[in-house]
């Protein structure tokens, strides 16, 4: 995936995580994520996703383009 993407992905994601873990919950969590883990965990999600789009291709026997 291009860089750009990638980025955005990671922008979008954190933003995502930012506001699930600001919701009130009924049993709430241990502790808050830092805004440092909160882009980690997004880095790490996307590239997760990044490897299955590469991985792709390859295991439907299908060229990347």
């Amino acid at each position: 995936m291009k860089p750009k993407i990638v980025d955005q992905l990671e922008r979008e994601i954190e933003a995502v995580l930012a506001e699930l873990f600001d919701q009130p919950r009924n049993s709430p969590l241990p502790m808050q994520p830092s805004p440092k883990t909160l882009h980690l965990m997004a880095k790490a999600a996307a590239t997760v996703f990044e490897t299955a789009v590469e991985n792709r291709p390859r295991d439907e026997g299908i060229r990347p383009d």
